[in-house]
């Protein structure tokens, strides 16, 4: 037990109030790093010249945005920020999917220049509501609504166009909430087409809201948002497995995948350790019902219990579910020796 005079140790263990004082200034010091680097990242994904006076208008605003975003999650959500990795992901995520829409947008303004399509047109096609997606499946629902909400704002400031921001907002609420109670990869498509439906209904109604109705560029307008929802899902479809191997993100989607029976290491258990394989899936009940009652994911609970003992493959003769009836292998061991193959 330390002397707690400076400030180091409490005589129970627990961090004094100034060492607890000292790491919630690293943890906002770190924060702001993160708000002034993806801010930075933004704010050059959105401004469309060379200016000066522009670009510092356009990485306040992102800042600003970011510091809104930051304030909304430190009250609903504040256990995202104790972990760097965390606000890592979201800010990737954030500065990411402007980076990926500028480029498509560079694509499409070559191709609406050769085919001599309005480009107000083509920037339907522009898969911005793939970060709402992402960040529905990666985080919840209320991230992904306050994700869907800064973004839309960038991407306004970004084509210079109220109408976008409209359109962007409610692609992104849609591509988000398709998604909410997303168990396989598969149901990703179900996503986008549901996107489809939006985005070709939210162009209609800027058609007409802009004068447009009449035009061919209603005709081009619903094309590309067609584009658009399906560029979405191919680029979720892509990005989601890359981002949880980078950021270690375990997914109800993955967690389901591990829950297969048919899964290798499952199978393997079944066949070479069938008692502790019985064993595991009755756990598995008993501990979901439980986690549900305590309001905790029941799938991670699943999880747990099906692969708490996979161990015992190696040697499943020696614990007493898998030996049917026959004689005790233990019996003829030393207490040390019996000891070393159960631990």
């Amino acid at each position: 037990m330390r002397d707690t005079k400076n400030g180091k140790q409490r005589p129970n263990g627990l961090p004094s109030a100034s060492a607890e004082k000292a790491k919630e200034k690293r943890q906002k010091r770190r924060v702001y790093l993160y708000i002034a680097l993806f801010s930075l990242a933004s704010s050059l994904s959105i401004t469309t010249s060379l200016n000066p006076e522009k670009f510092a208008g356009a990485f306040l605003i992102a800042a600003l945005l970011m510091i809104f975003f930051y304030r909304d999650m430190a009250r609903y959500k504040p256990r995202f920020l104790f972990s760097a990795r965390s606000l890592l992901l979201l800010g990737v995520l954030i500065s990411g999917t402007l980076m990926v829409s500028r480029v498509a947008d560079f694509m499409l303004l070559g191709m609406s220049k050769g085919f001599d399509i309005p480009h107000g047109s083509v920037v339907y096609a522009v898969p911005i509501a793939s970060g709402a997606m992402l960040a529905m499946l990666l985080f919840d629902s209320h991230t992904s609504i306050m994700f869907s909400f800064v973004l839309s704002l960038l991407a306004g400031l970004w084509m210079r166009n109220a109408d976008y921001t409209v359109y962007t907002f409610m692609g992104s609420l849609t591509a988000a909430f398709s998604v909410i109670r997303c168990k396989k990869r598969t149901e990703i498509l179900k996503g986008g087409a549901y996107l489809i439906g939006v985005n070709m209904l939210t162009a209609v109604f800027i058609m007409l809201w802009t004068g447009n109705f009449f035009t061919e560029r209603t005709a081009y307008a619903m094309l590309f948002a067609v584009i658009g929802a399906v560029a979405v899902t191919a680029v979720v479809s892509i990005a989601l497995p890359v981002l949880e191997h980078l950021f270690g993100v375990t997914t109800d989607i993955s967690l389901l995948e591990l829950l297969n029976l048919e899964h290798p290491l499952m199978k393997t258990m079944m066949i070479a350790a069938p008692g502790t394989y019985h064993h595991s899936i009755i756990v598995g009940n008993l501990v979901e019902s439980a986690a549900e009652e305590v309001g905790v994911n029941p799938l991670m609970a699943r999880v747990s219990a099906y692969y708490h003992d996979i161990g015992k493959i190696k040697m499943p003769e020696y614990f007493v579910e898998n030996q049917g009836g026959a004689a005790n292998k233990h019996e003829r061991l030393t207490p040390h020796m019996s000891s070393m193959i159960l631990i």
